[in-house]
């Protein structure tokens, strides 16, 4: 659920700059406040792919993601910070953080950016969703009730045990200093360990909470990225995921850390479930357009001019070695005769 330990952390700001950092503003009451997000692709792509990270995470995680898709075609790749991370606005202090802002907040971007500005019948919107990132992702799914045609989760499943979510807060607490050089508000920070954090709806039982219900109604595509011996998503709760939803496909990592890291080999993965195409290059198209545009009539053989002297070699040949059969000597030369004419 929640991205926090000091490794993952440390990654996500170590990872190359993104492309290009937009805004899309949020007006609440009589105040208005900046989302962050970054734009690779335009949104008038058939593909537009929203993602969205953990708890304590800015959308610079998706950094490995971007550079591996840059040449995948007719895609957009939108990265999102939540408010008070990255660089988008805080929250005014009167209000808390919690999951049903970071989801209305996400909504509002999806409604004012992809919906109303670019509407698109042919155009396919995928969510990809790190940690609490994919739950946020099935709650989106339920409510654009079938707008959504590829969901896919890193590293969580359709159930979060209540030991590992502890364990989690457990190493929140003892890595705390490790976000003061990170863009995130401290109080944001502070609002994670509050019970009123996380206020979104979810079923629960005495071992785990259960997100499998939010995707009752969903009938697009499902995947799970995960590392196997992960805290949050090992390989048991994958395969329990795979019992609730069939049609899940489900992409081990080797690993113990959460959540797992994009390589080219889960981008290809990726890549084949949605039938993506690499860019074409300007080389690899001209080739193309030559090879469209040429002439497909039949070409003449060449004068084949080699087979008048190959004959007149053999008979050379036949004449020069030591008593040949007059008879064969004979046949022969009146097949190569024969040839030659063909041949004229």
């Amino acid at each position: 659920m929640i991205s926090t330990t000091l490794k993952s952390a440390q990654q996500s700001e170590q990872v190359q700059e993104l492309p290009k950092t937009l805004f899309h503003t949020v007006n609440s009451g009589s105040s208005s406040r900046r989302i962050a997000y970054t734009q690779q692709g335009e949104l008038s792509a058939k593909h537009v792919f929203l993602c969205l990270p953990g708890l304590l995470e800015t959308r610079s995680s998706f950094s490995s993601l971007f550079d591996h898709a840059v040449n995948l075609d007719d895609c957009c790749w939108l990265g999102v910070d939540y408010c008070g991370r990255g660089k988008s606005d805080p929250l005014p202090i009167h209000e808390n953080y919690s999951t049903s802002v970071y989801l209305a907040d996400t909504q509002d971007l999806i409604a004012t950016l992809l919906m109303s500005i670019h509407p698109s019948s042919s155009r396919k919107l995928h969510l990809i969703g790190t940690s609490m990132g994919g739950i946020l992702s099935m709650h989106l799914a339920k409510h654009l009730n079938g707008q959504v045609d590829c969901l896919v989760l890193n590293d969580i499943g359709m159930s979060l045990h209540w030991s590992a979510l502890i364990d989690l807060y457990r190493q929140l607490n003892a890595t705390s200093s490790v976000f003061d050089d990170i863009q995130i508000d401290p109080r944001a920070i502070e609002a994670v360990s509050a019970a009123s954090h996380f206020d979104l709806p979810y079923d629960f039982d005495l071992i785990s909470m259960q997100f499998h219900p939010l995707l009752k109604n969903h009938s697009g595509k499902v995947a799970l990225l995960h590392n196997e011996n992960s805290t949050i998503c090992p390989t048991g709760i994958a395969e329990q995921a795979k019992r609730r939803i069939p049609h899940l496909k489900i992409w081990t990592q080797a690993g113990d850390s959460h959540p797992a890291v994009w390589t080219s080999s889960s981008v290809n993965k990726l890549s084949q479930l949605l039938k993506l195409k690499p860019k074409t290059t300007e080389a690899t198209q001209l080739i193309a357009d030559k090879a469209s545009s040429a002439d497909t009539t039949e070409l003449a053989l060449p004068e084949p001019s080699y087979v008048p002297s190959f004959m007149r070699t053999s008979e050379a040949y036949l004449t020069s070695i030591s008593k040949p059969s007059h008879g064969l000597l004979s046949s022969f030369r009146q097949w190569l005769r024969g040839a030659s004419r063909s041949f004229s």
